[in-house]
């Protein structure tokens, strides 16, 4: 069987771990031009006119890693409803641990799936953590999935729960009652 290769990140900033010294590394993670025309075109953006990190990577409990920051980015999406562009100012935070990958292996089917935990540390690969791969991912989970531009509106339309559906059973109660009078 073949197996397809894996995608180089469109971000990558390798961090070789066994070089943080004790009280951690500050790290300014700023993407290039193509890095950031590669992203927008990953998470499907109009434009991504600035993507930069300040990131802190320390040693924390047992052989894993904090990293700790926040990112900022301008992005530019397209409106969902007038397909218009949309331009937002993104300011998010990072934290998120990471472990070496031989602690994290527990095999393809682990003894208590449904109890780990969505806050599980990341792997670190070969003595290497990847911050720009961090960044990039963090930008994705802060990005609007359903952008609009401000007072677009959907020719009347309404979203949300549907102010009230008649229930068919309180028809037929009506109907008895009516019958009993």
């Amino acid at each position: 069987m073949k197996h397809s290769p894996v995608a180089e990140p469109e971000l990558s900033r390798p961090l070789q771990v066994d070089k943080i010294a004790a009280g951690g590394v500050a790290e300014h993670v700023v993407a290039r031009a193509a890095e950031r025309k590669a992203l927008a075109k990953r998470f499907d953006l109009l434009d991504l006119p600035k993507l930069e990190a300040d990131l802190n990577v320390d040693h924390a409990q047992g052989q894993m890693l904090a990293v700790t920051g926040t990112l900022s980015a301008d992005v530019v999406q397209q409106c969902v409803v007038s397909l218009e562009p949309v331009p937002t100012q993104i300011k998010a935070n990072i934290d998120t641990l990471f472990a070496p990958a031989a602690l994290l292996d527990v095999g393809a089917n682990p003894p208590h799936a449904e109890e780990v935990e969505n806050d599980a540390p990341e792997p670190i690969v070969n003595g290497l953590i990847d911050l720009g791969e961090l960044v990039a991912q963090h930008l994705g989970i802060a990005l609007d999935p359903y952008p609009r531009k401000q007072g677009v509106e959907l020719n009347g339309a309404t979203f949300g729960p549907a102010k009230s559906v008649s229930n068919p059973f309180a028809k037929l109660a009506e109907l008895k009652n009516k019958a009993k009078r």
